[in-house]
This record gives structure tokens, sequence and C-alpha cells, in this order.
């Protein structure tokens, strides 16, 4: 005999829909993360703890359970951050309960605080790890000066400051503030590139501290007393700041005193002029030149590199007052002027006596004529010509003094005339009257 069971509708539904349960809540568990056990331990390791701004490192978790195993693969780890971004925020465990992500530092600084947590065990409080970001990171300043001396009329500089962190590694991106005793600069405020280098300029005629500062701007100090080119690195006491200072010097200019001669000079003769040449006593540069304009139209003489004192000699061809000016520059290009006058007299006339022997001559005889030439100090004949006056004349060049003969072939007054021309080119005649008798 043939037995049919029936089911009824109504419980076939309710099975279904038992089944439909089951199900989901299969799918359900398959999704729940796996997380550390209790008793596990997380340690947070990053590869860098100092970043600049916009920098990045790696961040390192790894999990280990009570027994001293990694947990299951996939054991999933959340990250949080202070500051900047953890990418990604979570990841699961390698096989040896390792997970990597990337630390992103972004724009801002300060320090970021970075724990890792899984189930109900965490990397958090003093097992955080700590990065240091932008201004936050910086450790060292360092500030130079190129040069490190400018001239005593002003002159520019450039200053470099060079940003450390807190490893002794360059720190970009920062914000540099620049100040100064005395000038001015070309920037206050400047962002060290990716080598840590932030530069300005500074134009002083003046002693002058550059301080540079990342994280808080420094007080001014008061430069000291000694040469320039100082430079003092320094470490804030306030985490975050720190600031550097270089003292750029000034090169004294060097001076110069003219001292003319003592008794007027003459025009035509040389004049000795003192020079006394001093280089700056304060980070003094050695003397490059010296040169002399002595006012009087013959242009520029140079003297050259001259220290300590120099004698020289300048003929004035034409009587007056002259300025006579001297400039010395130094080899950082300093420049100092100094003139002084001078008042050039007339050359003085040489005196001529002229002397004839016997007294009177005799015609057909020989008369001797005694020339005597008396010349101021320096100057000397340039040429002597007589005329005896009856026709006939003589030139006896450069004598001073002649005793010359001459014989006179008629009675009667003669005038003779001698004519000088100094080494100044000044002519100058003197002239005697002789008397001639009869043989």
């Amino acid at each position: 005999m043939l037995m049919v069971f029936m089911i009824p509708r109504r419980p076939l539904s309710a099975l279904r829909a038992l089944l439909a349960m089951s199900a989901l809540l299969t799918v359900a568990c398959e999704k729940v993360p796996l997380l550390a056990p209790s008793g596990s331990t997380i340690t947070l390791t990053a590869l860098a703890t100092a970043l600049p701004t916009n920098g990045s490192t790696d961040l390192i978790a790894q999990v280990i359970e009570s027994g001293g195993t990694p947990p299951h693969s996939g054991t999933l780890v959340t990250f949080t951050t202070s500051i900047g971004t953890v990418q990604p925020s979570s990841a699961e465990t390698d096989v040896s309960g390792r997970v990597q992500v990337k630390f992103l530092a972004g724009t801002g600084s300060g320090t970021a605080t970075i724990t890792a947590i899984s189930g109900g065990v965490s990397a958090s409080g003093t097992n955080a790890i700590k990065i240091l970001v932008g201004a936050a990171a910086v450790g060292r300043v360092i500030v130079s000066a190129n040069p490190t001396l400018v001239p005593a009329l002003g002159g520019t500089t450039a200053i470099t400051a060079v940003v450390l962190d807190i490893n002794g590694n360059p720190l970009s991106s920062v914000p540099v503030s620049f100040s100064t005793t005395a000038g001015s600069l070309g920037n206050s405020v400047v962002n060290a590139d990716q080598n840590g280098q932030a530069q300005t300029t500074l134009t002083t005629a003046q002693t002058a501290t550059v301080t540079a500062s990342v994280g808080a701007t420094a007080p001014a100090t008061t430069p000291p007393a000694t040469g320039g080119g100082t430079t003092t690195p320094t470490t804030g006491t306030t985490a975050g700041q720190a600031s550097g200072t270089v003292t750029v010097g000034v090169v004294a200019a060097p001076t110069l005193v003219i001292t003319p001669p003592t008794t007027s000079p003459s025009a035509g003769l040389p004049a000795t002029f003192s020079f006394v040449v001093t280089a700056g006593t304060t980070n003094g540069a050695a003397v490059r030149d010296l040169s002399v304009n002595w006012g009087d139209g013959s242009g520029v003489q140079d003297l050259g590199a001259v220290t300590g004192t120099a004698a020289a000699s300048h003929v004035f061809r034409v009587a007056g007052t002259y300025v006579v000016t001297g400039t010395v520059i130094d080899a950082s290009g300093n420049r100092s002027t100094v003139s002084t006058s001078v008042t050039v007299i007339p050359v003085p006339r040489p005196t001529i006596i002229i002397t004839p022997s016997p007294v009177p001559g005799h015609a057909g005889a020989q008369t001797t004529l005694q020339i005597q030439v008396t010349l101021a100090n320096g100057i000397s004949v340039q040429d002597l010509r007589i005329d005896f006056g009856d026709g006939q004349s003589a030139d006896l060049g450069g004598a001073a003094s002649a005793s010359v003969p001459h014989v006179y072939t008629a009675a009667g007054t003669y005038t003779v005339t001698v004519t000088v021309i100094d080494t100044t080119g000044q002519v100058t005649t003197g002239t005697t009257a002789v008397s001639i008798s009869a043989s």
C-alpha cells in the first residue's frame, strides 16, 4: 500500500525562512575581523622620529600573543594620530604578525602621537610613538655670513641659516625668522629649502648681529666688540624652538695725512710732500692704492700701495695756490680722501755780476770779463750767453761762472750783456759798461 506524507504549506515557508537566516548568520560571521587575543602585546615603531611638513615615514606594528607567537594572519590593527594621517588607518597582519603603514605629516607643525589598537590591546600611552613634525622637529640653527666684513661706508652680505632636526638632518619647509641689531634685511621670513637652508641679505654700515630663529623669534642681542664672522648656533630650551646668530663686522677705513713743504715751494722747483697712510685699526684691510691729484691740471699721480710714510715730489710750473688731494683705497673697498692747500711762489730771479779787468781796458789788448751767476737753491743755469757789445758774442753753455777774455779793437764804451736761461725756463739778463781807451 502506498503511503503519501503531506507537508503543510505553512511549515514549509517557516523552514525556508530558517534556512535563509542561517545563511545570513554564516556570512556575518565570515565578515567579523580577527582581533588580537587578550594578553597580546603590540610594539609600534617608526623609521623616523622627526619630519618636515608634508614629510612621511613608515610605521610598523608587531603583534605577539601571550605565548610569544604571532597571531593568526589577518589580525586587524587600527592606527590613530594626533596630527597628520596614517594610511591606511587599519591594516591586517602578515604571517609574522607585522603590519606596515605610512604616516603622512601634513602641513602643520607639532608632535604627532601615534597609537595602534587591536581588540583589547594597544600601543598607547608610554608605548605610543611620537614624531616631531615641522618646526617642532628643529634641533639646531647654524647661521653664517658671506662676507663676514663689510666696508665702513656700508655693504651687503649674504646670510645663510642651516636648520637641522633633532637627529642632525636638514629640516626643510620650516619658516625661518631673521632679525638684526643694525642695518636692514632683504627678507625677514624665509622657508628652508630641501637642504634645510634659508637665505637673506643684510645691508649695513655698522657691526650687526643677525639672529635666525625657528619656532620662535629670539630677541636681538648686543653684538660683541670683537671682529665679525662669529657664528653661534643654539639649541632652544623649549621643544620646537631654536636659534643661531652671526656677527657681521665693519672694516674701518684707512686714514691719510698730507704734509706740504715747510716753506712755500717755488714755481718750477720740485715741492716734496709727505703722505702718511694708516690701515684701519678695527678689522682693517690692506691698503690697495694711494693716488694724488696735485690740483694744477697735471692729472692724477698713482703712488701705489703705500703703507706708512711716503714722500712724493711735484713741480708746479706757475705760482699760485693749489689744493692737493690724496685718495687711499683699501682691499675691502673703503675710500678716504684728504686735501691740503699749498701756495707756490714765483721763482727768484738769479743775480748776474759782470766784472771787467783791467779798467779801463785798452784797444787791441785783452780785456777779461768775470761773470758770476747766483741762483736760488734747486735752480741751475740751463744756458748762458754773452754779448760783448761790439757785434761779437759767445755761448758759454750751462756755466754759472766764467772768466771770458775779449779784445776790443777800438776805443769806446761798450755795453756787455749776459743772458741766463735757468732750469725753470726763466730768462734773466744782466749788463755792465766796459770802457776801452786808445792803446
